[in-house]
């Protein structure tokens, strides 16, 4: 067996407990073997996969029983090669062996007969504190035990400790049993005269410190005897990992701790070197008086007398001397001499030595630094051959090849070319050979060196030159004087051109002027390609550099960027600019840079006069004031040449502000409406609302009806993007005075039949409305501009690496830039802002909970996605991406009801039951409600139950003719029919249902601005009474965790124009759909 504690000190405990768990789960583990060698029990086994990546993980673990101890383990499962320590199935394999050892096959009870070691001890420990206390020992005041180390150095370091009471002291035996004592405040009798409790508390405070380093040094072997496993070694090599007895051998750090602890403190020092001499020393920080006098020994040279007798020896970080009554923890500046001093200074040689030949060499590298570190005198002859300070000179110059440096050491009269030498080559003594060889490195860091006196770089080397300059020449200049050439200062162009824009309007364009100081403007082009790339420098074309860091070029720069101007454009000084791109140069540019007509031109649409533009008197109906603003922003738009997108909330009346448009604009031409298929016959019924008077012909039906309502003149044509997208080649000969586009996220994506056609006609005014600008991703606003205003975003792959990229990637600055580019043609409002009286409406989350033959069905498929993901590499998973996402719209079947996958599945449905819940409560208030599903099967299967419970209900699907879906609209608000059943993509639009006050979601869409499309039916103008949203999820599915995704991925559209957004189920990666797996 082996115990919890030794487990315990090998892992983690929430490994500990898992494998608890699975232990305690038998049916978990098979083919149980056990095996022994010698004193070692091996265990092995297979445990089952809780991940669902295998079926079972191969699992092994050896111990010593005996000593309790954990020796090795092993596992095939992915933590094991993660983390050090053995994983839960490992600890599973021990747990279920000590409950049950005779499941495994090669067990012998005879094996384990004998005592543990750490049962023995502690067997020991509790029979000596039960002993009777009879000794003569007095008992200590608290706080009245003393520790004193001894500390011995023979060669390396040990430390022994003496116990000390008032009346006598002893030798510790044990030192880890000392600890083990204080662990477990057991008692000891060390003697006649003294016997205690080892609490803690019965030590005085010094030697408390003592006991937690001697307790950190007992486990810290401990841990060393198990570095099989953690992969450690302890101290430095050959550290004894045997637990300590009478004496402990310490690592330096161990020393450093320890004279830590005994600082201005006593202890006992023991000397091999020293005859074993004991002394009593007084711990202190400083140095020993030593010093060192070189003396004349006759014509053989010199001697190296010794004053101040110390014993050196180092710690981990420390250097420490004897010297007398007192052990020195050395200043910094004397341990930089520790091998000098432990080696030479202290060695038992009797005399040292120095011959006249090595004298020139002792007097230029060790003597400086032992000057530093002690008193040293030497005769006037050595003193002579110190070195003289080493003087480093950097020479630049430019010539034809390019750049060359010339490095020269200088030492009074000598001078020295620091890279004519070679490596290794004997060098004078006494010249400086740290400092040479820092300018050599130095210089090669910013020059190639080689084989003459002379480092360089190529005259074509623009970036290597302009680091030289820029970054090499000061650092030159901290560690020497550098002298320059005339050529070589031309390289620095010590000017600062400034840029100068100026904005004007001329016949409808924005005139934008350029002119430059101290720079061509032929080369302007260039330096802000260079500043744009964040580079220190640009060279210009006469070969000189300019700083960049001291130009202040961030509003040109940004302004050729956003309107993508040429070197030619710049070149000429002079860029008519369209006119849509006003405002964003006025967000851009500073007042100063704006003459009086720019900034009249700006103003006049920021601030639209409303008398200018008056409601038409021909208007049936009233608007509110938001919608009169509304009128009067597309009015101005008109006028200005420009399109915009009304982004106002679902539900708060865009189609009557485009027909007040219509209206008011009268007789300038025909208007195209392009809508969705199941919106045709709204707007006709909404034009013939508010304006009868105007000439409104619905494009539909065959193709020869169609063609004969385009050759009609009206002044309003209305069709689906499907059928525009078949008759483009006729309607693009038609002339239009405006375009309209509702629903106009049927565009977004640029590369489709349908975005190609409705780009594809000839229309003065473009114009499109929708509640969510973008769904999913930014193209899709790309794309709806690039209908409206060609050329304001520029190109797809421009738009894309300017906005979208870096927006994706968190770039808030780059967002705010395309809120100024397109703020001024989006007019958003929300029903919260503008209508105060429009009733509320409150979302609430129903959860059902599979249970039974739909939780297993459920678990099965998902354990299939899990296993599928797992296997493919990220390569793959574009290829299988089609199989994955079927069998997510499966999984989200099962949830809704399994009879979607299986005709004859008849077991319980936890969501069918919750929606009847919510039916019968609503006939119940009298009230009328919208049931919203993704699956049209699944509105037949809630068809089939309100059938059984005579609840009478209303059906659209994509097979629901559009003319009869209008009829179904307005028998629902007009009768007590209480249920309208609707498809998600068929009724989520275009529809008025204010009718109804409760909105049931049988099942979540990926995009939530679709589903809130849908509730915005029941939510808008003309609704009296608060609506309420069920979303009805199954329970701890991939619908909670759809939910979850929702919101991770819905700020982009807010970000932007201030619309929520969603996400696409083609726009998931591998990451996202293991996220909607869960664990």
């Amino acid at each position: 067996m082996i115990s919890e504690i030794a487990l315990n000190k090998v892992c983690r405990p929430a490994i500990l407990g898992r494998g608890r768990i699975i232990a305690q789960r038998g049916a978990s583990i098979r083919d149980r073997e056990c095996s022994y060698d010698g004193g070692v029990t091996r265990l092995r086994g297979k445990v089952a996969s809780s991940s669902g990546y295998a079926d079972h993980y191969d699992a092994s673990i050896e111990f010593d029983e005996a000593a309790d101890t954990v020796l090795d383990f092993d596992c095939t499962c992915p933590a094991a090669a993660r983390y050090p320590g053995p994983c839960k199935h490992s600890i599973a394999l021990a747990l279920d062996f000590n409950r049950d050892p005779s499941k495994y096959r090669g067990y012998d009870r005879l094996q384990h007969a004998s005592t543990s070691t750490v049962l023995g001890e502690y067997l020991d420990r509790v029979a000596l504190a039960a002993r009777p206390r009879v000794g003569t020992a007095t008992p200590e005041p608290p706080g009245g035990i003393r520790l004193e180390p001894t500390l011995v150095h023979d060669r390396d370091m040990f430390l022994r400790l003496r116990v000390c009471g008032s009346r006598g002291a002893y030798v510790v035996r044990s030192l880890s049993d000392l600890v083990a004592d204080v662990s477990n405040r057991a008692f000891r009798e060390y003697g006649r005269k003294l016997a205690f409790v080892h609490d803690p508390d019965a030590f005085d405070p010094r030697s408390r410190e003592l006991l937690d380093f001697l307790a950190r040094c007992v486990q810290n072997r401990r841990s060393y005897a198990s570095e099989r496993m953690y992969g450690r070694v302890y101290a430095s090599s050959g550290q004894s990992s045997a637990m300590p007895g009478r004496e402990l051998r310490l690592s330096g750090p161990e020393v450093d701790d320890l004279l830590q602890v005994m600082l201005d403190g006593e202890l006992v020092f023991e000397s091999s070197s020293q005859s074993s001499e004991r002394r009593t020393v007084t711990v202190r920080d400083g140095d020993p008086n030593v010093a060192l006098n070189v003396v004349e020994a006759g014509d053989d040279g010199f001697e190296l007398v010794r004053r101040g007798k110390a014993e050196f020896f180092s710690g981990g970080s420390h250097l420490y001397a004897v010297q007398s009554g007192t052990l020195f923890r050395c200043t910094p500046a004397l341990a930089a001499q520790a091998t000098f001093l432990t080696g030479v200074y202290d060695s038992t040689t009797p005399h040292l030595t120095l011959s006249q030949k090595d004298a020139p060499r002792f007097a230029a590298t060790l003597l400086p630094q032992l000057e530093h570190a002690m008193s040293v005198s030497v005769p006037e002859e050595v003193a002579r051959l110190r070195p003289v300070p080493c003087k480093l000179e950097f020479y630049l110059d430019f010539r034809d090849v390019g750049v060359t440096c010339d490095v020269q050491a200088v030492y009074g009269e000598r001078r020295y070319h620091v890279l004519a030498r070679e490596l290794g080559q004997q060098l004078d003594v006494g010249r400086d050979i740290a400092a040479e060889t820092d300018a050599r490195r130095l210089a090669q860091r910013y020059l190639t060196v080689g084989e003459g006196a002379m480092a360089t770089i190529p005259a074509k080397a623009d970036v290597a030159i302009a680091r030289l300059m820029f970054e090499g020449v000061p650092e030159f200049s901290r560690i020497g004087s550098v002298y320059t050439t005339p050529e070589f200062d031309h390289l620095l162009n010590r000017s600062k051109p400034e840029v100068r824009l100026k904005l004007s309007v001329r016949s409808n364009l924005i005139d934008l002027s350029v002119s430059a100081t101290d720079l061509p403007l032929d080369e302007l082009y260039a330096l802000l390609s260079s500043y744009r790339k964040r580079r220190r420098f640009h060279r210009l074309r006469d070969g000189s550099f300019l700083d960049l860091s001291k130009l202040d070029l961030g509003e040109t720069e940004r302004l050729a960027e956003e309107l993508g101007l040429s070197s030619r454009d710049l070149a000429r000084g002079h860029v008519s600019v369209p006119s849509y791109k006003a405002f964003l140069l006025d967000s851009i540019m500073g007042d100063e840079e704006k003459d009086a007509s720019f900034r009249d031109y700006v103003e006049s649409f920021r601030s639209v006069d409303p008398s200018r533009y008056q409601l038409p008197a021909s208007l049936r109906g009233s608007l509110r004031p938001y919608q009169v603003v509304g009128f009067q922003w597309l009015s101005a738009l008109c006028d200005m040449g420009f399109g915009g997108i009304l982004a106002d909330e679902m539900g708060l009346g865009k189609s009557v502000q485009l027909i007040s448009l219509l209206l008011a604009r009268r007789g300038s031409g025909p208007t195209l409406v392009v809508c969705p298929a199941s919106l045709v016959y709204n707007w006709q019924a909404e034009l013939e609302k508010f304006a009868p008077q105007l000439d409104v012909a619905v494009v539909a039906g065959t193709v020869p009806e169609r063609s004969r309502v385009r050759g009609e003149s009206h002044e309003v044509y209305v069709t689906s993007y499907d059928l525009l997208r078949r008759d483009v080649e006729s309607w693009a000969r038609m002339p239009l005075w405006c375009e309209v586009l509702d629903e106009a996220q049927y565009i977004k994506n640029h590369e489709t039949l349908a975005a190609r056609a409705v780009k594809a006609l000839d229309a003065q005014h473009r114009f499109a409305l929708t509640g969510t600008p973008i769904e999913n991703r930014l193209s899709e606003l790309w794309s709806i501009f690039d209908f409206l205003m060609p050329g304001l975003l520029g190109s797809y792959d421009r738009f894309r690496e300017r906005y979208e990229t870096p927006i994706s990637e968190g770039d808030d600055e780059v967002a705010e830039r395309l809120r100024e580019a397109v703020g001024p043609f989006v007019l958003r409002r929300l029903k919260a802002d503008v209508l105060r009286d429009l009733p509320d409406k409150l979302e609430q989350v129903v959860y059902a909970r599979m249970e039974g033959e739909q939780r297993s069905l459920y678990l099965a498929h998902e354990q299939a996605l899990r296993l599928s993901l797992s296997k493919g590499d990220d390569d793959s998973f574009g290829t299988q991406k089609l199989q994955v996402l079927a069998e997510l719209t499966r999984l989200r079947q099962i949830c809704c009801d399994p009879r979607l996958l299986y005709e004859d599945y008849d077991g319980p449905s936890c969501k069918l039951q919750t929606i009847m819940d919510l039916v019968d409560s609503v006939v119940d208030a009298q009230q009328k409600m919208l049931v919203f599903s993704q699956f049209t099967s699944y509105l037949d299967i809630i068809a089939d139950e309100l059938d059984k419970r005579d609840v009478p209900y209303y059906t659209i699907t994509g097979a629901t003719p559009k003319r009869r879906r209008l009829e179904l609209v307005d028998a629902f608000n007009a009768d007590d029919t209480p249920v309208f059943l609707i498809s998600l993509k068929a009724g989520g639009t275009g529809l008025n249902l204010v009718g109804a006050s409760v909105v049931v979601h049988a099942d979540p869409w990926w995009n939530a601005a679709a589903q809130d499309q849908a509730t915005d039916r029941a939510h808008r103008i003309g609704q009296t009474r608060d609506v309420t949203v069920y979303k009805v999820i199954a329970r701890d599915t991939i619908e909670d965790r759809i939910l979850a995704l929702q919101d991770a991925k819905s700020d982009l559209a807010d970000q932007v124009v201030g619309t929520g957004g969603g996400m696409s189920l083609g726009s998931l990666r591998k990451e996202d759909l293991i996220e909607l797996l869960g664990d």
